[in-house]
């Protein structure tokens, strides 16, 4: 496929919706109508997998070493564990994402206190085992971190003897938190019993549906004595007809259960919850997130009998009682969507929606993620162009593209910040912040090998087949291209979260690729410990982030956006979002680059094994071309590159559209109206 093919083939997708053709005006009022339509909901999130904040992060991080005799080292590591217990990949950290997105919008327009009254969360704190690694440890304390960690959280309600009767348990206790740092309503729920594990088992592992079954009772339970107590807000003074109404915006098909309509128990028809709209928010296609019961749980959990269609082959199917349930359905992207109405959800189609103004694909929040050197330069640039400081970057970039000189100057600030960003990652990982590598300071010195010199490569992700490690490892394996990363002294980064053997596999083919040839110790490094703690350090730091996946798995990719929010550009396939946030690349007659933001790896004409995979020859080479704008920079092609990577990053990745795209969806659902 040519070059000119790859344009088409992400500018065609984008054409889907009619989105952001309508100026920032006619957004504002769309917005404004959309959050007068919601005024007065309460908005449940229903996340299981849900990570606490970087301020409790940072503070516990902060109490391991004062009051606990930690070193820094070891506090790291133990707040790394920690993390991990609640998340197995990316969901849980982009979640919190968008409900800060969502607080933002609606603090703008409703007040810091009505936002918070009404948007509530409800994650999981696990307790033993670490998805996809094993039994939790730590490091040089003698309490567990997971006790340290809920002495340091509010404990707002404690309930003794919830019924389970499954799976050999009958009654278990349940404590709920809050965060102290956080201005949400975000609880998490505590039960080591139940809630060991994230995703425990296989995809139709039992214990999962008893984990939804008591994430259920605990969540309704708690929601209904609040509203009876009066600490959840139903009431205003405009006389709002939706008062009353209670949104539920459940992720992932694992919360489906927790729906009132969807059990036959106490909740089912309880007038509180007699007004509830139901949002179902797809965050991935593959079966790993798509569980599925047997057919015994049906009447075990007691499922309500108007379900009993999603019964297929002695499974029961949870896709089909989301459909069947839900008012409304959203995915990732304008990719994503499509399947989800072309296919996962195909009997309900008519429920999926795409929001035509805003869009409600996923990004990230520009304040958790951009390194404090680059907000740096974009205050100074902000005061000197008397830019919107409020989080309007568009104003910004146009001043800049309006004085090519202040824009020339801005990218020498950008690099010289990316430059010093990229210098605390390498910091942090000869430390050992992720994990062992097989590096030394002294080793490097005295090869004379200055690392902050060399372009960084990353594709740190979590560790599943589709996201293609594999691939980037056949890549370095080739003699050939192998030669060109020497010559050019890039770094490729692999590694990321383990979630089940594979990542073990890829960890292993590493060591032997660095066995058969030292001199690639200085040239690929195998990322073992990557978290929430310190997967900022690795998006600050690096200068191309890539995103590969198999044609039509990705749904909505995060963490080439949190790199853009740094400056750096992208290397990836047209997968999930990724058509919508990168833009081709564009030269002059003398190779200048003129327009883009990252390099697209096409795929493979073929399929093989019923799935169609990124091409190795293009991977190579649009490696190889990335090296060669990076090190032979006459051309200022990275600068420019990083410049069209931030932008992108900081306005059309920034997650607060998404928020505002699904207020608009809520608020046309409330009125019936959603398409």
């Amino acid at each position: 496929m040519s070059d000119t093919d790859s344009v088409n083939s992400v500018n065609s997708i984008d054409s889907v919706n009619s989105i952001n053709r309508k100026d920032s005006a006619e957004k504002e009022i769309e917005l404004t109508d959309a959050l007068e339509k919601i005024r007065g909901i309460n908005i449940f999130i229903l996340q299981m997998e849900y990570e606490l904040s970087t301020k409790f992060l940072n503070e516990l991080y902060d109490k391991l070493i004062k009051f606990n005799g930690c070193s820094d080292e070891d506090a790291k590591y133990n707040i790394g564990q920690f993390s991990k217990l609640l998340m197995s990949g990316g969901l849980g950290s982009f979640k919190p994402d968008l409900v800060n997105g969502f607080y933002n919008v609606m603090s703008k327009y409703w007040g810091e206190i009505e936002a918070r009254r009404h948007l509530h969360v409800f994650g999981v704190l696990y307790a033993k085992f670490i998805k996809g690694e094993g039994e939790i440890d730590s490091k040089d304390i003698k309490k567990g971190i997971v006790d340290i960690a809920r002495e340091s959280l509010d404990k707002v309600k404690v309930y003794k003897d919830v019924e389970i009767n499954s799976k050999g348990i009958r009654n278990v206790d349940v404590e709920i938190y809050m965060n102290p740092f956080s201005e949400l309503k975000e609880y998490w729920l505590y039960c080591p019993e139940i809630f060991h594990e994230a995703y425990c088992g296989t995809s139709d592992d039992d214990f999962r549906a008893v984990q939804s079954l008591l994430y259920r009772k605990v969540v309704l339970r708690f929601i209904k004595e609040q509203i009876e107590e009066g600490h959840i807000k139903r009431k205003d003074n405009n006389n709002n007809a939706n008062n009353n109404v209670l949104l539920f915006s459940a992720s992932e098909v694992n919360t489906i259960l927790a729906i009132p309509a969807v059990v036959d128990d106490e909740y089912k028809k309880d007038k509180i919850f007699g007004n509830v709209i139901v949002h179902h928010y797809n965050h991935t296609i593959v079966p790993a997130g798509i569980p599925h019961y047997h057919n015994y749980m049906f009447s075990g959990l007691k499922i309500s009998e108007e379900f009993n269609d999603a019964i297929h082959d002695k499974i029961v199917n949870l896709t089909e009682i989301t459909g069947k349930v839900s008012d409304v359905i959203t995915g990732c992207s304008i990719q994503h969507t499509n399947i989800l109405r072309e296919n996962i959800f195909k009997k309900f189609k008519e429920k999926v929606a795409y929001d035509d103004v805003f869009g409600n694909s996923e990004g990230a929040y520009v304040d958790r993620w951009q390194g404090e050197n680059i907000k740096e330069v974009i205050r100074s640039y902000e005061n000197k162009t008397g830019s919107d400081k409020s989080g309007n970057y568009e104003e910004l970039f146009k001043h800049l593209k309006e004085n090519p000189l202040l824009k020339k100057k801005f990218i020498d600030k950008l690099l010289k910040a990316k430059k010093e960003q990229k210098v605390k990652f390498i910091d942090e990982l000869l430390k050992g912040t992720f994990g062992k590598i097989n590096l030394t300071r002294d080793e490097l010195k005295r090869n004379n090998i200055n690392l902050s010199d060399m372009p960084f490569f990353t594709f740190v992700r979590r560790l599943v087949d589709y996201k293609c490690a594999d691939i980037v490892l056949d890549v370095i394996e080739d003699a050939k291209f192998k030669e060109e990363v020497i010559k050019n002294n890039a770094v490729i980064f692999i590694g990321g979260r383990k979630f089940d053997i594979y990542g073990n596999l890829q960890e292993q083919r590493v060591k032997e690729i660095i066995c058969k040839d030292q001199i690639m110790k200085y040239h690929l490094i195998f990322i073992e410990n990557y978290h929430i703690f310190n997967s900022h350090i690795l998006n600050q730091g690096t200068d191309f982030s890539g995103m590969l996946s198999w044609k039509g798995k990705e749904a909505g990719p995060t963490g080439y956006a949190k790199a853009q929010q740094n400056g750096a550009p992208t290397i990836a396939t047209v997968d999930g979002v990724i058509p919508e946030r990168i833009t081709l690349i564009k030269r002059d007659e003398n190779n200048k680059v003129v327009e883009g933001n990252g390099y697209v790896v096409e795929y493979e004409k073929q399929a093989r094994n019923n799935e169609i995979y990124p091409d190795k020859t293009d991977l190579a080479k649009k490696i190889e071309e990335a090296c060669n704008d990076y090190v032979n920079d006459s051309n200022s092609n990275y600068g420019i590159l990083a410049f069209n990577a931030l932008k992108t990053g900081m306005i059309k990745s920034d997650v607060r559209n998404q928020a505002k795209g699904l207020i608009r969806i809520w608020a046309k659902t409330v009125s019936g109206s959603a398409k």
